[in-house]
């Protein structure tokens, strides 16, 4: 697959309890083009990353110990630096049922993905993501 330009750069955090899935995501990732990339284990771990690592997007699970995706999400939307009240979310998730994707689109997250996913899925929702929410330079 071919390096996307748009793409180049962008700052991702990826917030999933676990560590083999924050490895695919990343080599996922890889495939599709030249991300910074930062970890967190739990929505709490994201919430302290955020100020300092000011990522253009966040690519997170639902289910998680301690503070969960939606969790995440809520505080994210509701954060004391109101610019990063508007950072993208993809949620990436094996949850599936019509309630937790109605609570994901109440929060505003910019797109929600099934698990698993393929590196090229990955790498148009991103994409398109990036399209309607550029980064700041």
């Amino acid at each position: 697959m071919t390096t996307g330009t748009d793409m180049d750069g962008l700052k991702v955090l990826i917030v999933d309890d676990e560590p083999f899935m924050r490895r695919t995501i990343k080599a996922m990732l890889r495939v599709v083009g030249r991300f910074l990339v930062e970890e967190a284990d739990d929505g709490d771990a994201a919430l302290a990353l955020l100020p300092t690592f000011r990522p253009d997007i966040v690519l997170c699970d639902i289910q998680m110990p301690r503070v969960d995706g939606l969790q995440f999400v809520r505080q994210l939307r509701n954060h004391r630096e109101g610019d990063l009240r508007e950072t993208p979310v993809l949620m990436l998730t094996v949850s599936a049922d019509e309630a937790t994707i109605l609570d994901a689109t109440r929060l505003k997250v910019s797109g929600y993905l099934v698990k698993p996913v393929s590196p090229k899925l990955l790498g148009s929702h991103i994409s398109a993501i990036v399209r309607t929410h550029p980064a700041e330079p």
